[in-house]
């Protein structure tokens, strides 16, 4: 009877302490922060940062959300079969002022990137753009398949004055298990809610160049690249995950760095997929606990390089970009 009792205390006093590694999350403190109330100007080009790898890139008359992820499931969900959260996804598009969006970007197909896409698509009357995993994931959301664009890398997309192009890119690199389990491979069949978490599988992983007449962006929406894929391209933002990236080796942050914003002489980075995506979004959200990620090490991976600036936007904030210089007379484009 004694050993039955320890054994269950010994349970309570494990799932205590995980569960208590889970909420202990690094401050953002000392960080320098992007605080800017400033009304923009007529056609100038904003970004909203709403969670993980999702923003909002609107210049008043066209408006292109990446991912569209806010269901947030809690990590014990991700034991269970999951589905979007609509009341959530709702709440978040009405504190961002969102009710119409052109375009819905979808940089890979884990489910905190690709779960609520569909959804928003359908809510929004967006176009999705992405992968053929992208694809199945929009159609098993429901979404007419006229709304889906099956993207090529290195193509542009024209929504407005915004171009994209899809640039080919990798996931951060993560333990056997945990890649076995949140899927490495492409999604070949729709998947319909409620899903396993590893039915969301990664598909092929972009990062996102953005060019508009007022600013030019990369997106990178996990800490991956592909060495020499954005050498053709110029941007002044970065706006770049961090998640996972400080567990990484010294030789794959270099890397890391200079296949991103170093890539694309990037003067300004704006980290992402910084927070705890297994929180509900609010402005005040945590970071990535400790035992997923060290915040420093990660943002340190990236300024230790970085001759320019670095602001962390908070959820809900909005960030008005600086077009792009005229270059020289006389000097070739």
């Amino acid at each position: 009877m004694k050993a039955v009792r320890w054994i269950i205390a010994s349970m309570i006093l494990v799932a205590a302490v995980l569960t208590a590694a889970f909420h202990i999350s690094p401050s953002l403190e000392g960080w320098p922060q992007a605080n800017d109330d400033t009304p923009p100007k007529q056609g100038q080009v904003t970004i909203t940062f709403l969670g993980t790898s999702t923003l909002l890139i609107s210049d008043g008359e066209t408006h292109l959300l990446t991912d569209g992820y806010f269901s947030r499931v809690s990590i014990p969900s991700l034991f269970l079969p999951m589905t979007p959260d609509q009341a959530r996804i709702r709440q978040a598009l009405e504190t961002a002022g969102i009710d119409k969006v052109d375009a819905i970007p979808v940089l890979h197909t884990h489910f905190d990137h690709v779960m609520d896409s569909g959804i928003v698509a359908q809510l929004t009357g967006a176009q999705l753009l992405g992968s053929s995993s992208a694809a199945m994931a929009a159609i098993g959301s429901g979404l007419d398949e006229e709304h889906i664009t099956t993207v090529q890398t290195h193509h542009p997309y024209r929504f407005g004055d915004f171009t994209l192009t899809f640039v080919p890119a990798s996931h951060v690199p993560l333990p056997s298990a945990i890649e076995k389990w949140t899927g490495k491979g492409e999604i070949t069949d729709p998947v319909t809610p409620p899903a396993w978490i590893g039915e969301w599988e990664e598909g092929q992983s972009y990062g996102l160049v953005v060019e508009h007449p007022q600013a030019r962006i990369l997106i990178q929406g996990s800490a991956g690249m592909q060495p020499g894929e954005l050498d053709r391209y110029q941007a002044d933002y970065a706006l770049v995950a961090t998640a996972s990236l400080g567990k990484q080796s010294e030789a794959y942050k270099e890397a890391y760095f200079r296949e991103t914003v170093a890539a694309v002489g990037a003067h300004t980075i704006i980290p992402v997929h910084w927070d705890n995506f297994f929180s509900e979004l609010t402005e005040d959200v945590p970071t990535l606990p400790w035992v997923m990620d060290n915040l420093k090490d990660s943002f340190t991976a990236l300024t230790s390089r970085h001759q320019g600036d670095f602001l962390v936007l908070r959820p809900f904030h909005s960030l008005g970009l600086t077009p792009p210089a005229a270059p020289a007379e006389g000097t070739a484009p």
